[in-house]
């Protein structure tokens, strides 16, 4: 009689905590839900990305054209200059021995 008590007794704890337990875990969303959401943001992301890409580069294509040409040539010589500044070479060697 006493075991019967005492299997009552247990399964009467044991069922609240297991429903409680049930109860809190959050529903998750099923992978190919979450999946087909990153892809959808991230096409968005792309898309926005180009348009921001055209844009910069409109913008400083209208500044070379406003540009005279002997200032665009300038500037494309020092765009040459600083990039072979930026990887660290030298320049050509007959440049540096006849320098003025």
């Amino acid at each position: 009689m006493k075991i019967i008590n005492y299997l009552v007794f247990l399964f009467i704890l044991i069922t609240p905590v297991s429903s409680i337990a049930q109860e809190a875990a959050p529903k998750s969303e099923s992978p190919a839900t979450t999946r087909a959401k990153k892809k959808k943001a991230k096409q968005k992301w792309k898309e926005q990305r180009k348009i921001e890409m055209q844009q910069k580069k409109a913008v400083k294509q209208h500044h070379k054209q406003i540009q005279s040409k002997d200032t665009r040539k300038r500037m494309k010589q020092e765009k040459k200059k600083s990039e072979r500044l930026r990887k660290n070479k030298k320049e050509f060697f007959l440049i540096r021995w006849f320098r003025r």
